[in-house]
């Protein structure tokens, strides 16, 4: 049998399939809207940024002001700019409860004085920030973060990636759970906490460092400062240090259940009583500290001549 559909009846059909969309909590078509603000802001000021969704893209620019630019969707409520004294705060805001369905990304594009504080929070959005240089903090939850940092360094992440230049950075801080971190040009003093993800960090001279992972492997590379130090511990994961040159400093290395590889100095040996290795000297002179450990993974130490 053929079922034939006449001009007439077209209208009512697609009256009905309309209210049958709407019933089942499904819109029958979803819109975005452009959105631009600008507010003035203080040239050293902090700028607070919040998203649920979607992705922000920071750059620093030479005017005292911040503006933003982008897309939201159909279901996001407003995106309030403020500003008063030396903070300027960008908030997505969506509608109170959690019956409302539809498009709640907002793809926002900032430009934020050079010299401003980033104080960032994101979930299931992506973040990229470029030419700041000031201060930052850095949240994502379910996001990425890309881009370059020049200030002070807060980075916390929950299922997302962390790629990032800092050049010019001297006390960094980094955790993340559940992804990857790759940091290029940090040094001074530097902090690290990783669970499920690999690690690497390019770094400059180091003072301090304090880097612990969970279930992923480490590899680091750097010049230890004279009487810098360095503390690298993994459970389920191999690390690998990789200095500029030969350190004057005391090196303490230890496996539970892994091999260790070091290219200048003594060889490790394996502990008399129970499983693993250690490898315990003083190089040069001394004045820094080298202590490696890992529980689960090898380690291989390594300098240049």
């Amino acid at each position: 049998m053929t079922v034939t559909t006449n001009a007439a009846q077209a209208p009512h059909q697609i009256a009905l399939a309309t209210l049958l969309l709407a019933g089942l909590g499904i819109p029958a078509w979803s819109a975005t809207q452009t959105f631009s603000a600008q507010k003035p802001a203080d040239p050293g000021g902090t700028v607070e940024i919040i998203n649920v969704a979607g992705s922000i893209d920071i750059s620093g620019w030479d005017k005292n002001a911040v503006d933003v630019s982008g897309k939201i969707g159909d279901k996001v409520e407003r995106v309030d700019v403020s500003s008063s004294a030396n903070r300027t705060t960008v908030r997505v805001v969506l509608p109170s409860g959690s019956s409302w369905t539809g498009d709640s990304s907002a793809d926002l594009k900032i430009r934020v004085p050079q010299k401003s504080t980033l104080e960032v929070s994101l979930v299931s959005a992506d973040l990229r920030v470029t030419g700041v240089t000031g201060n930052q903090h850095l949240q994502t939850v379910s996001g990425d973060i890309a881009g370059d940092a020049n200030g002070d360094l807060e980075v916390n992440t929950v299922s997302g990636d962390v790629r990032l230049a800092a050049r010019n950075a001297h006390n960094t801080q980094f955790k993340t759970v559940s992804g990857d971190l790759i940091v290029n040009g940090a040094d001074g003093e530097v902090q690290m906490n990783t669970v499920s993800g690999d690690t690497e960090l390019v770094l400059g001279t180091v003072s301090r460092a304090q880097l612990q992972s969970v279930s992923g492997d480490m590899k680091v590379s750097g010049t230890l400062a004279a009487d810098g130090q360095i503390d690298a511990q993994s459970i389920s994961g191999d690390v690998q240090l990789n200095l500029a040159a030969q350190p004057d400093a005391d090196i303490d290395v230890q496996t539970f259940s892994g091999d260790i590889s070091n290219c200048f100095g003594p060889k490790a040996l394996e502990q008399q009583y129970g499983p693993g290795s250690r490898l315990n000297f003083r190089n040069g002179k001394g004045g820094g500290r080298l202590h490696l450990e890992t529980k689960s993974g090898d380690v291989r130490l390594c300098a240049r001549k």
